[in-house]
């Protein structure tokens, strides 16, 4: 069967890839054209879109930052393009959405939490900066667009200037602290930059490198590339020291290499050492960069095989043997000072970004646009959301953006008939907008299932209508493909090999998210490829994040007698 091969051949495209190589000599990229800045005759919001390759920037920060911030993003895609050999290969992935939002403060506000990502766990003065989440029909990104403040001023700062005699006891009154020493705790900044850079880092490793990594490589590795400085030859610098890390270890404690690598430091299990993100940068400094003896670099190599295929991290760690010996081999690479790499010239794929003045229609749903993984997860929907929704689109003038993330909203709330009818106000004016299709097609297949049983195989073939309708002026967008996959799973209809190669396609424009992942596993272990269902779960199941997909699919797996199929 056409089936069969090509979720043959689609396996060698989710197979582990080894993540360890990130040096390689780089190659020159081709040049742009010059920016393009287009006004909009709408009523302007404060907002600009910025638009290049591989990512969409949304920010009300001035237009030079927007492009220097999006040409860097681009620089950094081309950089890790050619450290990870992707130069020459194909990109059908959809382009990162990245919000800038003002403050850290916002995702307080929305209380956005990380439902299928989370850095660390840090320390708390570096949590909280950005939101990420790998959603189905693409990615989204959130970073707020202020430095971070480090608190550097720590129980173990203040312990560590008593035993270092740098404090001062002659001055009972002032508690025994010197200026000398309040000073040396005196808070520092992180720049947003690097956390942008840093999540973009990440983002790349799970959408080009699809593979399952521990969580502290994760941050590691975007830690390597948050330091990230294009000079003013164009040349780019890399993996350098971040800015007063010393001062982080004396507040945090230096690095301790067994309770990271075994996963303990995963349950809080740090000793006096707190996870931070310059932690993480010198412990993947040190196995990507140190020049390894050959036996430690097969160690490391060994260790990131073991646990792409489910191998618990304290058995997988057992790689490296006396784990004393590797913390002495870490030690001493601190001690002698680090390096960092410089590549040629890497101007942004495709030349600037073309930059647009968000209106005030569109920008009235941006927020909404990132609370809708976080509101809509819950079971039932936070119904107060959705009509606070429904209220602020009904104020706007005619924005099909606004229209269609609202009948997102009322599909995956549940509200199928509020949902065609905004999909049909859009239809009426843009009878194509593949978009406004796929909701329709999708309202009327949950419609149809939730009818009389009699009319449900008519009620499907119409709902699909639609659906097909958006696939035949557009096969490769995500939410028609899903939705005509869903088409015959959600109503427990044989699914046809159209549909199957479909979701197949959507697993490779979305390589990081796991619904799509999931779907097309159960409908494997429903045919009775467990094994194959298992390889394309790899990511969900053994890698460094949680999600709401993780447990369903370590249950369909233990369910399906799969093997491996532990969580760690």
């Amino acid at each position: 069967m056409a089936i069969g091969r090509y979720l043959a051949a689609a396996v060698i495209w989710w197979g582990v890839a080894a993540p360890g190589a990130a040096q390689q000599p780089p190659v020159q990229a081709k040049t742009g054209p010059d920016i393009v800045v287009q006004g909009l005759s709408d009523t302007p919001s404060a907002w600009r879109r910025a638009e290049s390759a591989h990512v969409i920037v949304t920010s009300k920060g001035s237009e030079a930052e927007l492009k220097r911030v999006t040409n860097t993003l681009e620089r950094l895609y081309a950089l890790m393009a050619r450290l990870y050999h992707r130069t020459n290969a194909a990109d059908d992935t959809v382009k990162l959405q990245v919000t800038l939002v003002d403050s850290a403060d916002f995702f307080k506000a929305m209380k956005l939490p990380n439902l299928r990502s989370e850095e660390g766990p840090y320390a708390t003065t570096f949590a909280g900066e950005r939101y990420y989440d790998p959603r189905e029909d693409g990615p989204v990104l959130a970073v707020a667009r202020t430095d971070q403040v480090i608190k550097l001023s720590t129980a173990l700062a203040e312990d560590r200037d008593l035993e270092d005699g740098s404090t001062s006891t002659n001055d009972e009154a002032s508690g025994g602290t010197s200026m000398m020493g309040a000073m040396a705790r005196a808070p520092i900044a992180r720049r947003w930059e690097a956390v942008l850079y840093s999540a973009f880092a990440q983002h790349f490793l799970l959408t080009y490198v699809p593979a399952a990594y521990p969580r502290w490589y994760l941050d590691g590795v975007g830690a390597l590339f948050s330091t990230l400085e294009v000079r003013r030859d164009g040349k780019v610098d890399y993996a350098r020291d971040p800015l007063d890390y010393r001062q982080v270890f004396n507040a945090y404690g230096p690095l301790r290499v067994k309770p990271i690598i075994t996963g303990e430091y995963l349950q809080g299990d740090t000793g006096k050492m707190r996870w931070t993100p310059y932690h993480a940068w010198l412990l993947t400094h040190f196995f990507l960069f140190s020049q390894l003896k050959a036996e430690r670099s097969a160690q490391f190599q060994r260790y990131m095989a073991a646990i792409g295929q489910g191998v618990p991290m304290a058995e997988a760690a057992k790689v490296f043997g006396d784990l004393s010996r590797l913390q002495h081999d870490l030690d001493i690479y601190q001690e002698r000072g680090t390096e960092y790499a410089r590549a040629d010239a890497v101007p942004p794929p495709g030349g600037d970004p073309s930059i647009n003045v968000v209106p005030r229609s569109s920008a009235a749903v941006i927020e909404a646009r990132l609370e809708l993984g976080t509101r809509l997860a819950a079971a039932p929907a936070d119904s107060g959301w959705v009509a606070r929704l429904h209220d602020t689109v009904a104020d706007l003038p005619y924005n099909p953006e606004a229209l269609l993330t609202q009948a997102e909203v009322e599909c995956r709330a549940g509200q199928n008939a509020a949902c065609l009818e905004s999909a049909e106000r859009v239809l009426a004016r843009t009878p194509d907008n593949i978009r406004a299709l796929a909701w329709k097609g999708i309202a009327l297949t949950h419609q149809a299932l939730a009818g009389p049983t009699a009319d449900r195989v008519a009620a499907l073939k119409a709902a699909r209508v639609p659906i097909v309708r958006a696939l035949r002026i557009d096969n490769d967008t995500p939410l028609p493909l899903l939705a005509f996959f869903n088409s015959y799973a959600e109503a427990g209809e044989p699914v046809p090999d159209q549909a199957m190669l479909g979701l197949v396609k959507v697993t490779q424009e979305v390589p990081a998210a796991p619904g799509p992942r999931l779907l097309l596993a159960q409908e494997l272990v429903r045919q009775g490829h467990a094994d194959l269902a298992r390889q394309v779960l790899i990511p969900v199941l053994y890698g460094g994040y949680d999600s709401p997909e993780k447990t369903r699919a370590q249950a369909l797996l233990a369910a399906s007698g799969a093997a491996q199929h532990a969580a760690r």
